[in-house]
Order: structure tokens, then sequence, then C-alpha cells
């Protein structure tokens, strides 16, 4: 098992852990079966001209495109259980995290790993909850002829995503505290990022909540650009990265477009004001 430490910006990164050689059929658990036949499912249907299946991937993956990458990050880490957990540590047994040692420094890096674990474990938890509690309302849905119950699987997923993440969360949790993890700054990484971002050694910075409250941080600017994703999932021969990067970069410029929307906005809006206080105040003249 590897984990990889990719930054998107100047204080976010994607972390993707890559799992060993998947276990034989027979050595699945049901989770893990149900969600490989789901996942054969939805390749199937991928594959229809038309018709409803079709539309049903083609909205159902807009509506996958906007999951936050933090909880696809979660996702990527196996759930573990006391027997496991023990022999990793009876075994001294490391994970590398592989990481851009040109843009980030190295006690960053435990940093970003505890944020992502821990920050995150109690909206899952909720929502989580809040799934499971909504399921039931979807059952009726059932009655209606011809398409499947989309509402009902619709929040079985991310009830089951909910999970999986929480899980994960537990893991990595797991992996930070017990120290089992060697971090290795990856030549192969550091190159992919002096290629798509010159000029930003030592541009990742850890922001803290009370720095951007306070607002001492400093400008975010994004270092993976757009379409950065094939050529670093080749690199690194990680075929899945291609599918996590590609999204978590869409998130992040959608995120930047949005926020320099609402600044342009809120000008306009001062503009505005300030136009009315001039014109009262040359009436009053």
């Amino acid at each position: 098992m590897r984990i990889f430490l990719l930054p998107l910006t100047t204080r976010q990164a994607l972390v993707y852990c890559q799992r060993n050689t998947s276990k034989p059929l027979a050595r699945l658990s049901i989770v893990d079966r149900i969600t490989k036949k789901a996942s054969e499912t939805w390749a199937k249907w991928e594959q229809a001209e038309k018709g409803w299946q079709k539309q049903i991937v083609t909205y159902g993956n807009r509506g996958l495109q906007r999951i936050p990458y933090q909880e696809w990050a979660l996702k990527s880490f196996p759930p573990t259980n006391a027997t496991l957990q023990a022999e990793q540590v009876t075994n001294g047994e490391k994970f590398d995290v592989l990481y851009p040692g040109n843009i980030m420094s190295k006690e960053d890096v435990p940093k970003v790993l505890a944020r992502l674990a821990r920050e995150r474990k109690q909206l899952h938890f909720n929502r989580f909850i809040g799934s499971m509690v909504g399921l039931p309302f979807t059952i009726p849905f059932a009655l209606i002829p011809v398409i499947p119950n989309i509402p009902f699987f619709y929040v079985a997923y991310r009830c089951w995503s909910h999970w999986r993440a929480l899980k994960g969360s537990d893991h990595l949790d797991f992996i930070i505290d017990h120290r089992l993890f060697r971090l290795v700054s990856s030549d192969t990484i550091e190159n992919l990022y002096r290629r798509f971002a010159p000029g930003l050694e030592d541009s990742f910075e850890f922001v803290t909540r009370s720095q951007v409250d306070e607002g001492t941080d400093k400008k975010e600017e994004i270092i993976l650009p757009a379409g950065a994703h094939v050529e670093v999932a080749k690199k690194l021969e990680v075929p899945e990265l291609s599918g996590e990067v590609e999204r978590a970069i869409w998130q992040v410029e959608r995120a930047f477009a949005k926020e320099a929307k609402a600044q342009e906005q809120k000008q306009i809006g001062n503009g505005s004001q300030d136009t009315v206080v001039d014109e009262k105040h040359d009436e009053r003249r």
C-alpha cells in the first residue's frame, strides 16, 4: 500500500491510497462483492447509446463529479480491523507517503494527512446516519414501473460512501497515530511539479483555521493546472489517479471561479452604494 500526496493549490492537496493487488473474488467481503457488481453494471450502462440507462449514467456521473475530492480520498483507504492493526504495529510495517519535496516541506505532510483523517470524521458520521434514516422513505418509489428505484439506490450509495469515508478516516488516523508511514520525496513527482508549476518551489503552506479567519494567510494559487491528470497518472504509473486528479482539479477551479465571481459582485455592490451616496450628497447641495 502506497499513499500519494499531490498539492493542488498552495494550501490544498489530494491524498490517494494505492492498495495492494486486489483479493480474489472468493475472499471479497459481501460489501465488496456488491460494490464490484454495481461497478460492472454501471460500466455496462455507460456503453448504452441511448435510453434511460444512458441518461441515468450521464446525470449520475455529474453527481459523482461533485462529491468532494476529500471524500474520494478517504474512500481510497481500505477498511481495517483490530487484528490487522495489531499485526501492522507488531511487524513495524511502514507505508510510503510519496510527495513533492520541492513544493512542500517534510513537516507539513503529516499535518495534511492528519487534517484529512480527523476534520471530516463527524461530518461523514452524521451524513451516514442521515442516509440510513432516509433509506426507508425511498422504498415507495419502487412502485413506479419500468425504471429502477433510483432514489433508493442514490441514498444507499451515499450511505455506503459516507461509511467507507468514515472507515478510511479511521484507518488513516491509525497510521498517523502509530507513525506507520515513511516520507518519500519522489524524483518523479518532483519533476512533474517542475514541469507544471515552474517558479512555485516551496509554495505549499499548511494553513490553520485561525490564519484564515484572521486573514494572515497568503493568497491561494493553483499549482496543478487542468489537463495535468493524464501525465500525472502516466508518469506515476497509477492509472486510477487520472480520474482522481481530474475531479479534484475541476472542483478546485470551480471553487476559485465561484469565489472570484462573489468578489466581483461584492465590488459592484460597493460601487453602487458609493454612487447612491454621491447622488444623495449632490441632491443636498
